[in-house]
């Protein structure tokens, strides 16, 4: 594994995953910079046989996600402060960045009420990239129950957002 090629190929994503889960950018930013000094770190513990790079990388963010909320005692953090967006569009005219961060809002604050295994399994799916079948190795869920999960929790995202 070639550690600068696969940081910059999963740098974003991985911190759109955490800040997907945790909702606070200063915290994400922390959480992400962990993950990535133990991939560094450990790169020579990674096992092609046991997957894909990105699948060992986002164990590790799920991890590091998990150890935020138990250190901090919390089963749901609902941030009502950091809900910018972590890449913010460039060139874009002052109204269409209004509606686009309007946008943000209205769906980070739907994602905040899915339960945590919901947005957990909706953050791999739509911020990682994986499918279900390597949501399912990540998570130790079987294949259709993660298809299951996430059929229910875009149904009640869909719901929600109407006509985002």
């Amino acid at each position: 594994m070639n550690f600068e090629e696969t940081y910059n190929r999963l740098f974003k994503p991985v911190l759109a995953y955490v800040q997907s889960r945790v909702q606070n950018a200063a915290a994400a930013a922390d959480i992400a910079a962990r993950v990535w000094q133990k991939v560094f770190e450990h790169q020579n513990q990674y096992q092609p046989e046991k997957g894909l790079p990105d699948q060992w990388i986002f164990s590790i963010a799920r991890n590091e996600v998990n150890k935020y909320f138990g250190f901090w005692g919390i089963k749901r953090f609902l941030s009502l402060t950091a809900q910018e967006e972590i890449f913010p569009a460039q060139d874009a005219l002052p109204l269409e960045e209004l509606e686009r961060q309007e946008k943000t809002r209205r769906l980070l604050g739907a994602l905040q009420r899915l339960d945590s295994r919901e947005r957990d399994l909706v953050s791999l799916k739509f911020y990682g990239g994986f499918n279900n079948r390597q949501i399912a190795r990540l998570t130790g869920y079987s294949e259709s129950n993660v298809g299951t999960i996430l059929s229910r929790a875009v149904h009640k995202l869909r719901t929600r957002l109407g006509d985002l």
